[in-house]
């Protein structure tokens, strides 16, 4: 089950993040500032998801990445 939250341009969203988060049985909290969702299947077919995968191989065969410790990792993916 879902609840949809509107905020004005104004809203203090870490406060009610952290407010909510508080809540029993909440499981997740998402952020987003667009009224547009997109499911994967979406993202993984656009342009600029390919414009990125591609400018990061390019990287990767080049050598220039940084390499993150697990833990950043583990926090980035709430782990």
């Amino acid at each position: 089950m879902e609840i949809k939250i509107s905020l004005n341009e104004y809203a203090d969203v870490s406060f009610i993040k952290k407010l909510l988060s508080q809540i029993k049985d909440i499981k997740s909290i998402e952020i987003s500032e667009d009224d547009k969702s997109y499911s994967w299947e979406e993202i993984e077919n656009s342009d600029e998801f390919k414009n990125i995968i591609e400018k990061s191989r390019t990287e990767f065969i080049n050598g220039e990445y940084v390499e993150f410790s697990e833990e950043l990792i583990d926090s980035l993916f709430k782990k």
